[in-house]
């Protein structure tokens, strides 16, 4: 039976012949009464900040310490954040948390740590999962950020558009190129059982520092390819 809500059985009223008002049998109202939550029901009836329909939508548990509002406008400063390029660790969240109950003297259980606990910011990534997630960031140069605007794409596609026009390219005549690097030496080392209380133990690699190997990839809007192309590096040559 639903703690919040009180659920009438058809055995519980005896329809008598028309005309007659309908009568509860005494017993099975008793044992309906006995099965409702007292303490669920007082504690829901008491509660005045919502109204009846979202009291009985209302999770169990702990209330959570900032409103439905608040919240909201820090999905949106955390995603404004991440927009800019600056987005906030989690370490950030939980101190600016802190910063925000404190500065509007909201009620909290964060402590002496001047940091929201971790058990919060997982409780409020759960809430907002379907707008926030914790990711791994791509390292994005000043330059680049500064030059990816909106003036700078719209010219870009309008020098496009008119190449496009001029030359009438048909789909595996346009080829979209791209680079990566390549590390000759071996990044990420598995764990191996060794000797306990050893200070340091090492692992066979091909270098202690390697270079990187230029990759450089082409595919056509057509599905057409053209096989990768390695550019290793070496060093200048000065004339004797």
């Amino acid at each position: 039976m639903d703690c919040c809500r009180l659920h009438y059985a058809p055995e519980f009223i005896i329809p008598e012949s028309k005309g007659q008002k309908k009568t509860w049998d005494k017993q099975a109202m008793a044992e309906a009464v006995e099965m409702v939550p007292k303490s669920t029901l007082q504690r829901l009836v008491h509660d005045t900040e919502y109204s009846p329909e979202q009291v009985v939508e209302k999770k169990l548990g702990r209330k959570p310490v900032f409103s439905t509002e608040i919240e909201q406008q820090l999905v949106e400063y955390l995603l404004l954040m991440e927009s800019k390029y600056f987005g906030l660790t989690r370490r950030d969240v939980k101190v600016m948390a802190y910063q925000l109950a404190v500065r509007n003297g909201i009620k909290h259980p964060f402590g002496n740590k001047e940091e929201a606990g971790r058990a919060w910011l997982d409780h409020f990534l759960n809430r907002h999962k379907q707008r926030l997630s914790i990711r791994t960031p791509t390292g994005t140069s000043y330059a680049r950020a500064n030059s990816f605007n909106r003036e700078s794409v719209a010219k870009f596609f309008d020098i496009l558009e008119m190449e496009y026009e001029k030359k009438k390219y048909t789909a595996d005549r346009v080829f979209n190129v791209d680079e990566t690097g390549l590390s000759i030496v071996q990044t990420k080392i598995p764990k191996v059982v060794g000797s306990k209380g050893k200070r340091q133990i090492g692992a066979l690699t091909a270098a202690e520092r390697g270079s990187l190997v230029t990759t450089i990839c082409a595919m056509s809007a057509s599905g057409i390819f053209v096989p990768p192309m390695l550019i290793f590096p070496r060093k200048n040559m000065t004339e004797l």
